[in-house]
């Protein structure tokens, strides 16, 4: 957790003081802005160590520190065996939906076999508790942690007086740091869903490697064309860089859809549920719709991943999330890279 250094003023200081003339101890603080004090009032000067109770140092942004957890809230299992979750951030709250108001949130799903057992290995004991942490935008979720690469989380319980511990240091595969150090009577609600509200996306990309280290990416610009020959309208979107370095870098996606998929009348498809001859290419990631025929045999058919293509006044929005894995020649292969794809806008 962040420590902060707070000045106390209050040391016995000997000056020579001279006619007209007034000295001043002048603070000047990292803003810039400073701090005076007349030297005749200053009697003694101490220096204080105090530790964040929540703090998040995300990877290559600003560390956010908060000096209290002001709400622990916790959701109790619904029946024995179940695990029990809990939800914080750094503003009051007694229901999920307020902790959205803040910067940040937690929610941490603990075992039954584990709660307020001591501590839990992030790295090697991954079935015992399930961790996300949320960044929040206008009451959504701008950005979500789930990715957890190591760390402690520690829960415990005073048997007398039912106040609760809990205690988190967690790096994420970004290598993003959240700690928290609470004890208190958390307020029990019936649901902590509302802690992890959906993404609210811009137009970008998010580019998951096989460690889980990510890149993101701009969409800065998408176009559409139509083939008669396929009866397929391919949208391509743009990136305002490379995304790959190695094995075909690319700065765009190309997402194929034939007409008897857009002309269906759904908008949302479950790519491995749904057969035609959709098509898309990312780099070194390419994916194909099962058809039924002998063209399936040698093609990489996903058993994963969501797809929506939307229009709505001119306005498309198009939506990607899959993992690089699939079935090909009739075997499962593929790796653990990941993409979020998501682009609103004007399509020409």
């Amino acid at each position: 957790m962040k420590k902060i250094i707070s000045t106390i003023v209050s040391t016995a200081m000997a000056v020579g003081v001279y006619a007209g003339v007034r000295e001043m101890m002048v603070v000047t603080l990292k803003d810039g802005t400073t701090v005076e004090y007349n030297v005749d009032n200053v009697e003694m000067v101490n220096f204080q160590v105090t530790e964040d109770a929540f703090s998040v140092i995300p990877s290559g942004g600003t560390e956010a520190g908060y000096a209290t957890i002001p709400a622990m809230l916790r959701q109790q299992p619904s029946e024995a065996g179940k695990p029990t979750i809990f939800g914080f951030g750094h503003v009051t709250a007694t229901t999920a939906e307020d902790l959205t108001a803040g910067e940040y949130g937690v929610h941490v799903t603990v075992s039954a076999a584990k709660l307020y057992q001591g501590d839990i290995d992030l790295s090697t004991d991954k079935d015992s508790y399930m961790l996300k942490l949320v960044k929040y935008t206008e009451g959504g979720a701008e950005r979500i942690w789930d990715n957890v690469a190591s760390g402690t989380l520690t829960t415990k319980i005073n048997a007398k007086n039912q106040r609760v511990t809990l205690q988190l240091d967690a790096v994420f595969s970004d290598g993003t740091v959240v700690t928290a150090n609470y004890e208190g009577k958390p307020t029990d609600v019936e649901s902590l869903d509302a802690v992890v509200p959906e993404i609210k996306y811009g137009n970008e990309l998010f580019y998951f490697d096989t460690t889980g280290s990510e890149k993101h990416k701009n969409v800065v610009s998408a176009t559409k064309s139509y083939s008669s020959f396929s009866g397929s309208t391919t949208f391509t979107l743009n990136f305002d860089s490379e995304v790959f370095t190695s094995s075909g870098g690319t700065t765009n996606i190309k997402i194929a859809i034939p007409e008897t998929m857009l002309n269906s009348g759904d908008s949302s498809w479950s790519l491995a549920e749904t057969t035609g001859e959709w098509r898309i290419t990312f780099g070194g990631m390419f994916f194909y719709g099962a058809t039924g025929t002998s063209m399936d045999t040698y093609s990489r058919i996903p058993d994963n991943g969501t797809l929506k293509v939307a229009v709505n006044d001119g306005v498309y929005e198009i939506h990607l999330e899959i993992i690089n894995s699939y079935v090909y020649n009739g075997l499962k292969s593929g790796t653990t890279e990941r993409i979020i794809l998501h682009y609103e806008g004007e399509i020409k």
